[in-house]
């Protein structure tokens, strides 16, 4: 398969490399979508992510794509089914996690490959991690999960609330407000 591999610093290649192989617990997606964030873009220009990446690697970590194999024990999943598989997974044991910070994890299972035709997804994250995507929700939706996720994560931590409008501001018409 073709996929981007990260040596270091600015040192990006596209090469062919192994379609992985699934282990117990684990699936294999063929990628349809994959995102760049500001995590991606400091990653290259540093060369390196203390927790979540060592070149040379596989890279990219925000992606949806189609399950195309499910190793043993795999019962949530199925080939074919449209998929969106997080980036990472707590280990649920740890101090952090058991006081519901799992985003400070002492052993944050992180996982990369985005910018490749396929990825394995490891067990933890299959587990935890991985969701189906409704019909009416496009790939490119789907793989924005992680960053909403983050921006919900922020909001919940300010405290901040929405404000229930008062009878003379202008109510925002119904279309304004349909999704795609």
């Amino acid at each position: 398969m073709t996929a981007a591999v990260l040596y270091g610093k600015e040192d990006l290649k596209i090469e062919r490399v192994p379609i992985p192989r699934v282990e117990k617990g684990e699936v294999l997606v063929k990628v349809q979508v994959a995102l760049t964030c500001g995590t991606d873009l400091k990653v290259y220009q540093r060369g390196y992510h203390a927790r979540m990446i060592v070149p040379p690697a596989l890279f990219g970590h925000e992606l949806a794509g189609v399950v195309e194999e499910v190793g043993e024990g795999v019962l949530s999943f199925k080939k074919g089914m449209k998929v969106v598989a997080l980036n990472s997974a707590p280990c649920q044991m740890c101090f952090y996690c058991s006081k519901h910070q799992e985003n400070l994890c002492e052993d944050l299972l992180f996982n990369n490959g985005a910018y490749a035709e396929y990825i394995r997804v490891p067990r933890r994250i299959v587990e935890a991690n991985m969701l189906i995507i409704p019909p009416n929700v496009s790939f490119e939706d789907a793989a924005m999960t992680e960053p909403l996720a983050c921006v919900l994560r922020g909001l919940h931590e300010t405290g901040v609330e929405s404000a229930t409008p008062s009878p003379s501001s202008a109510a925002v018409p119904s279309d304004l407000c349909s999704s795609r």
